[in-house]
């Protein structure tokens, strides 16, 4: 169920009538009043209603906020970890983000929550609108003319799709390692792989490194996930009862729409990943539904 707050209307009660006098100065001559008084207001909140229900379900987080989280990690270049722990405890996140009290449900988030949004906004090409209103107002604000300045946030979209195919990449190996383990445990089968790959993907801390990815850290870990894809992709390819196993045949779709597999000088291979703009709109977006898409005209 959706959960909105009309950021335009004025408080009747003074949010910062708890603070002191020097730490309200300071928090008066941060960003954080400019964030809530011209861009929270701004966000696009109205583009994500038509996913989510207006009368049933739990309540949503409020939407603004949770906007103003995923556009607040990627200019401060946080971790998801990061970001949770930021919205939680910040006071200056707080007041750009409308927050004005301190109950779970409005100062509290949780990761899969983050990773829920980020992947709506990625799936339905709405993280376009989150940054360019931003940087719209901003650019108004400081008298910058478009003109004369590219106001584009390109490096910040590559940085949200990246994020968003790391998680696919994880989903999708653990999917596979998950069910080796369970199909084919000998050494002939789990026991080929090297234990620290598998503990990577199943092992409980080992996995949650990947929800501590920086936005601009992005690449590089999508190159490392790309090289763990190909070792078990070509471990059992001769393998005919793992090749017939459905999550096999996921790895392998995984590998062909997201990456390129060439020869490096030495006459090895070598794997790179595919630019963004070269993933098909028909493309995996989630191992758990192999038939669902993303639309190309958004996305």
């Amino acid at each position: 169920m959706i959960h909105t707050k009309d950021h335009k209307t004025l408080n009747i009660f003074d949010p910062l009538d708890h603070l002191g006098s020097r730490r309200r100065k300071l928090l008066e001559q941060s960003w954080a009043p400019i964030f809530r008084k011209e861009i929270l207001p701004q966000l696009p909140v109205k583009q994500l209603t038509p996913y989510y229900s207006e009368q049933t379900g739990a309540p949503t987080k409020e939407l603004h906020a949770m906007l103003g989280l995923m556009l607040l990690q990627q200019t401060f270049d946080l971790t998801d970890k990061e970001a949770v722990e930021q919205f939680a405890f910040n006071l200056g996140w707080h007041h750009a983000l409308g927050i004005d009290d301190d109950s779970d449900q409005s100062a509290y988030v949780s990761e899969r929550s983050l990773w829920t949004m980020r992947h709506l906004l990625t799936e339905h090409g709405l993280f376009q609108a989150l940054f360019e209103i931003p940087t719209t107002q901003l650019a108004r604000l400081c008298g910058v003319a478009p003109s004369l300045q590219r106001l584009d946030s390109v490096h910040i979209f590559s940085n949200m799709r990246h994020l968003g195919r790391i998680g696919l990449f994880v989903r999708t190996l653990k999917k596979f390692l998950h069910n080796l383990k369970r199909q084919a445990p000998g050494n002939s089968g789990f026991g080929k792989l090297e234990k620290a790959l598998s503990d990577r993907y199943l092992c409980k801390q080992e996995a949650a490194l990947f929800s501590m990815v920086k936005p601009s850290e992005t690449t590089r870990t999508l190159q490392t996930l790309s090289q763990d894809l190909l070792v078990i992709v070509r471990c059992f390819r001769d393998d005919s009862k793992v090749t017939s196993m459905s999550s096999y045949k996921l790895l392998l779709r995984l590998l062909a729409e997201q990456c390129l597999v060439g020869n490096d000088e030495g006459g090895g291979e070598k794997i790179t990943i595919r630019p963004n703009k070269e993933i098909a709109c028909d493309s995996l977006q989630n191992p758990s539904d192999p038939d669902a898409g993303y639309d190309g005209h958004k996305g």
